[in-house]
């Protein structure tokens, strides 16, 4: 699978949204078998299912299809990473506030 394939631009978002190919393709309502074809065999789907995944995604129908408009996918990586960074800061501060809480004289 190359890098500059709609497949090879595609993998690393999905991973990125912290699903499996085969989360990710139940979560589309794709068939996984079906979903794994194409990957495999390099495929591109039908344009409705294209745009549906690059919507899904976050990203452009062109930047799956021919790497242009790189930077919005560079963006979405990078929000997304910004959540997972977020999520597990919130979990801290609950934690300590619980801690904290727990502390008080009553």
């Amino acid at each position: 699978m190359k890098k500059n394939s709609f497949w090879g631009r595609v993998k690393p978002l999905i991973k990125a949204h912290n699903m499996t190919q085969k989360q990710y393709a139940e979560f589309m309502g794709f068939q996984f078998n079906t979903f794994r074809n194409w990957i495999h065999n390099n495929r591109v789907p039908t344009l409705q299912d294209s745009f549906d995944i690059a919507y899904s995604l976050g990203v452009s129908l062109e930047y799956l299809l021919s790497g242009k408009d790189r930077d919005l996918a560079d963006i979405r990586r990078r929000e997304l990473e910004l959540r997972k960074t977020a999520g597990k800061l919130l979990k801290k501060v609950e934690a300590i506030q619980k801690q904290l809480l727990s502390m008080r004289p009553i």
